[in-house]
């Protein structure tokens, strides 16, 4: 096999950057496609398996990550599958040292057993980390309970919803169930009553779930974060750096904290988990938490200001000018004097939005760079 060129090279890692990714055959790509949580609707589908029959040979891959891609696809019909995918609101997915897509399980929205919301989460994972540069590829796993099904603790960051469980006296009737339910041992019977050995439990909630005189109760809700998994060549289990934590803000405050900590000293091709064993688990988990991140104390992440009704506009990895016409109708949905934050790639789409956006009239009023994409506040122009 011939070296590559540099300026072949070159191309072939912008490309990767948006998921479209070389095949062994010559000339030959598969095209990936982002997910979150592994959601598509059904116009989505329909508009994959044409341009897979289209540009193709009919067929789709779904990945370990929940992502959908389409192989086979010859380097000369790859902008027109690109742009037929685009037209249909299909995001192209990622590969490379950059933040990958969010797996998530579907949480309370669907599940049984879930103890937290998950979809709303992943999709704010998702604006936040999806593309941005790393030391090497940067995922994230959202589990709405300790069942574990989306893997968190395989990922750089994983999220697992969770209970502590309170035990009232009054209202047990000494059945034990919750004593032969509970998967590691965690409660036992003494002097009559029922005792939750908390560095046991898992907080899965079983007992709280099937006591049928609710003794057992949710005592406390929150999510417990894992750093570090990966599995690959050197396989590390995340390490659990915070349990049960209260909200949603605090804990996007800590992922927020823990991507900086790896991006300032990962090493390049370097996975999360192994960049805190070479430096230490004491000492990179003491900068991820100082309370002087947060003088106030409340973790939270600072993100730029969203429009008033909190639209967000997620064109990262969409072209020109796709992307215009994707914030044209966005535009179009809201009312006169309302914003609408949108995300957009540097070079060509930040330009050429911004410029198209002032040509229609309508108010810049912020444009703020974030590791590579940009944050661009629009108001859509009053009636004239």
């Amino acid at each position: 096999m011939n070296e590559l060129t540099v300026e072949k090279k070159a191309n072939l890692e912008e490309l990767k950057r948006v998921g479209i990714i070389a095949q062994n055959q010559k000339d030959t790509f598969l095209i990936r496609l982002r997910t979150v949580g592994g959601d598509l609707n059904a116009e989505e589908l329909n508009a994959i398996t044409r341009v897979s029959q289209k540009y193709g040979r009919g067929e789709v891959h779904l990945t370990t990550r929940q992502a959908v891609e389409i192989p086979f696809v010859n380097v000369d019909d790859l902008a027109a599958a690109r742009e037929e995918l685009e037209e249909n609101g299909i995001v192209l997915g990622v590969c490379g040292p950059r933040g990958r897509g969010i797996v998530a399980c579907p949480g309370t929205a669907v599940c049984t057993s879930a103890l937290v919301e998950t979809k709303q989460l992943a999709a704010e994972l998702d604006s936040a980390y999806f593309r941005q540069p790393a030391p090497h590829k940067f995922k994230i796993g959202v589990s709405g309970c300790p069942n574990s099904c989306s893997k968190p603790i395989e990922n750089d960051v994983g999220v697992m919803g969770g209970v502590l469980p309170g035990w009232e006296k009054e209202a047990c009737i000494s059945c034990r169930l919750c004593v032969s339910l509970c998967p590691v041992n965690a409660i036992e019977e003494k002097d009559s009553e029922f005792v939750l050995d908390e560095k046991k439990c898992i907080y899965c909630g079983l007992c709280v779930k099937n006591c049928s005189t609710s003794a057992w109760t949710a005592k406390k809700t929150g999510y417990t974060l894992f750093l570090g998994g990966t599995l690959g060549k050197k396989p590390r289990l995340g390490t659990q750096a915070k349990a049960l934590i209260g909200t949603k803000e605090e804990l996007l405050g800590h992922v927020e904290r823990a991507f900086k900590f790896y991006r300032a000293h990962g090493k390049k091709k370097e996975r999360f988990g192994h960049t805190l064993d070479r430096i230490g688990l004491d000492k990179s988990f003491a900068e991820i938490f100082a309370e002087k991140n947060d003088p106030e104390g409340n973790n939270v992440v600072q993100q730029a200001s969203a429009g008033k009704n909190g639209d967000l506009l997620d064109l990262l990895g969409v072209c020109c000018p796709m992307n215009f016409v994707r914030t044209k109708l966005a535009l179009d949905k809201i009312k006169p004097g309302e914003r609408i934050e949108i995300l957009l790639d540097d070079g060509e789409p930040i330009i050429n939005v911004t410029r198209s956006v002032k040509d229609e009239g309508h108010r810049v009023l912020n444009v703020a760079s974030e590791n590579g994409h940009f944050r661009l506040l629009v108001e859509k122009r009053s009636n004239v």
